[in-house]
């Protein structure tokens, strides 16, 4: 568009070029690639509030996914003697939090591959390296791991 056009060869011109058809296309190149290149490293990660309130560095701010699988090495347990909740630890030690950070976790939809779908969950008792899932709904833990309840899961925290 114009004022794309116009923005471009405003920036060239700083940079001591001259846009001429085909004979500078080389340097239109530069150009172009160090404004993408600019407007990436100006993006940012902001953090307003973390469990335990406390302020760190912009720069510091981190985000760390994951899945923790129905078949994983931390199996799903009943929450108490005679419960049909169940929980599970998630381990994110591999994100390196130097504090609690925000956790947001859910299931997978497997309706289609297994006609089920798996029970709302909530997180509890985080720290810095897990946190745990706990179903709202009642479920076996046969049905959770037949069901294949994979939790996908956000950490957003700071590293340092």
């Amino acid at each position: 568009s114009t004022g794309n056009s116009r923005y471009l060869h405003s920036v060239a011109n700083k940079l001591h070029f001259r846009l001429l058809p085909q004979k500078n296309m080389k340097n239109l190149g530069c150009v172009v690639m160090l404004i993408t290149i600019m407007c990436t490293l100006q993006g940012s990660l902001k953090i307003l509030d973390t469990p335990d309130g406390e302020e760190h560095p912009e720069p510091c701010a981190l985000v760390c996914s994951g899945v923790s699988r129905h078949d994983s090495d931390y199996s799903w347990s009943y929450v108490g003697f005679g419960l049909r909740y169940v929980y599970k630890k998630v381990d994110m030690s591999g994100c390196n939090f130097v504090s609690e950070p925000v956790v947001t976790a859910t299931t997978r939809d497997v309706f289609d591959t297994n006609k089920h779908v798996c029970p709302a969950f909530i997180t509890e008792n985080s720290s810095k390296q897990d946190f745990y899932v706990i179903s709202k709904q009642i479920i076996s833990l046969d049905e959770v791991e037949k069901w294949q309840c994979d939790i996908h899961w956000v950490a957003t925290g700071y590293a340092c």
